[in-house]
């Protein structure tokens, strides 16, 4: 008897062993399959994209969007809308200020939308970009990067973090800038930080009372002297009773002037200085808390990536086809996961921004299992991926 179990554990032992080995083996074969996968791309582009948002009206040959920073607003409601005025021969030689540019110069066509005014000091290169592409330019047909003024247009209002009172208003500002806000019938100047000058505060006269439906009516004149910094920032500080200020420039650090004292001029990182305000209840006025003009929509709102109906829509070894769509135009890459072996790669982006997404893959086996993930990266950069599909060819 204890024989024949001796032989039995043998042969079980045995047994185990060669399915062990019949295994590994099988493992091994599986083992670098995902390199003979191949994948074609295709799509289809249903919308203008990120650039646009759900606002479809504008038109792309006169609209700007966030033209001096990377901000994006939170609703086609939320925003400043802008006009850019340039330069011309009826203001002489010597800009005194802002107001020789909205007196004299040439307001252009085009729209400028802004999702708040939040521009550190740093160098200004880039232009202005139309959504056709287009690149305005001066009179003398050159890249606009300096000497223009824009008039900034939008609804101050409190959001729900916000509490009721009185608030001081302050700009950081390089060249000049000057605030007024819209009391009754009344355009009343708050702020007057106007003039050629580097990074500077300028503080206003007195605060203005806000409660939880207030909405009072602001526009920003701002100017870009020569080359070869920018600064506009619009902050705010709450106070629980109004205040006045015969002298603005005596109180706080109202009326200091340096590109490399709230900022770092180089790359708009914030400075001891800047970090001494926030510390003493100076907030920068936040994109919720700017109501486009009546009648107005801002259409430069950028819709979050999200991808949806990631599926396998067929399937026969050697190939298989997965669509998938973004709300927004996007890439299309994807992730392979051999599941026997463990084994992943991540195909090659195609480039092209399209909302529906095709990719046919050749090469895979019959008899494995794979996991498909979709990913996209939309015109920014930001990226989402898809959860895991199962794929049985």
């Amino acid at each position: 008897m204890e024989k024949s179990l001796f032989v039995l554990a043998i042969a079980i032992s045995l047994s185990l062993s060669v399915q062990a080995k019949n295994k590994q083996e099988d493992l091994q074969h599986k083992r670098g399959l995902l390199k003979s996968v191949s994948c074609v791309f295709s799509g289809v582009r249903t919308s203008t994209g990120p650039s646009l948002g759900s606002v479809e009206f504008a038109d792309p040959a006169n609209t700007v969007c966030d033209p001096l920073s990377n901000n994006s607003s939170v609703s086609p409601e939320n925003g400043l809308l802008g006009k850019l005025i340039l330069r011309t021969p009826e203001m002489g030689a010597k800009i005194s200020g802002v107001m020789d540019y909205y007196n004299k110069g040439q307001k252009l066509d085009q729209n400028l939308y802004f999702a708040d005014v939040n521009v550190p000091t740093r160098p200004f290169t880039s232009g202005f970009s139309t959504l056709s592409g287009d690149v305005l330019v001066d009179a003398q047909g050159n890249k606009l990067i300096e000497h223009f003024a824009i008039e900034y247009t939008s609804v101050l209002q409190l959001s729900a973090a916000d509490k009721e009172g009185d608030y001081e208003i302050a700009t950081l500002s390089d060249d000049g800038s000057r605030v007024f806000v819209k009391e009754g019938d009344k355009w009343n100047e708050l702020i007057n930080n106007d003039g050629d000058h580097s990074t500077r505060m300028g503080c206003p006269y007195r605060t203005i009372h806000l409660k939880r439906d207030s909405q009072v009516p602001v526009k920003i004149l701002y100017y870009q002297g020569p080359r070869y910094h920018i600064a506009n920032v619009l902050m705010w500080k709450h106070h629980k009773k109004p205040q006045t200020w015969k002298d603005p420039s005596r109180h706080s650090l109202c009326g200091v002037a340096s590109n490399n004292f709230y900022f770092d001029s180089k790359n708009g990182k914030k400075m001891p200085a800047m970090k001494y305000l926030e510390s003493t209840g100076w907030d920068v006025v936040s994109t919720s808390n700017f109501k486009m003009p009546e009648q107005k929509q801002n259409p430069c709102v950028e819709e979050k990536l999200e991808i949806s109906e990631f599926q396998v829509a067929s399937v026969q070894a050697p190939n298989a086809t997965l669509t998938w769509k973004t709300n927004v135009a996007a890439t299309s890459q994807l992730r392979i996961i051999n599941i026997y072996t463990g084994e992943e790669i991540i195909t090659s982006e195609d480039a092209n921004l399209v909302n529906d997404h095709s990719v046919v893959l050749s090469g895979l086996v019959h008899g494995i299992y794979y996991q498909v993930q979709a990913i996209s990266k939309d015109a920014k950069g930001n990226e989402v991926r898809s959860a895991l599909v199962n794929l049985l060819p």
